[in-house]
């Protein structure tokens, strides 16, 4: 059976922080990107089968570097996450697709995202999806390789 993607909602909040503290990062940070989504700053979705919540992504509108996220035609794949328990079933690629048709949608020409440079199976899973790194610099969680996407129009 296939997950279903959705919006999430701030109910999902207590899952979508054990979700963080497992992957390691970000668990803190629920609270304000639920607000950054009611300002229309970010969208985020969550996969979810049999109602367990098995993944989340979002799409970052704006960023501090507009190199990342401008506001206008570059939008961010950010907080890509799947439990240990859904890992390596393809999640992370149907995710990152989706956000792209999220994006593509809204009239977003370029997709940035990150990731550790030592993290081997996003870079691959990025390049796979055409995915070019642009530059390498500190993030307040580490040193970050930045990757970019031209996107076609929508389908």
């Amino acid at each position: 059976m296939k997950p279903a993607i959705r919006q999430a909602r701030p109910e999902d909040a207590a899952v979508l922080q054990a979700l963080r503290r497992e992957a390691g990062w970000d668990a803190d940070a629920l609270p304000a990107w639920f607000e950054a989504v009611t300002r229309g700053e970010r969208a985020m979705w969550v996969a979810e089968l049999n109602g367990q919540l098995l993944a989340m992504v979002a799409l970052d509108f704006f960023d501090a570097d507009p190199e990342v996220a401008d506001g206008n035609g570059t939008a961010s794949v950010t907080s890509l996450a799947v439990t240990a328990a859904a890992a390596r079933q393809g999640l992370g690629r149907t995710l990152t697709l989706f956000a792209e048709e999220q994006a593509r949608s809204r009239g977003i020409r370029v997709l940035t995202l990150n990731t550790r440079p030592t993290n081997a199976a996003a870079l691959a899973l990025y390049r796979g999806l055409g995915y070019q790194a642009f530059k390498q610099q500190p993030r307040p969680w580490g040193e970050a390789v930045f990757l970019r996407k031209t996107l076609g129009t929508a389908r």
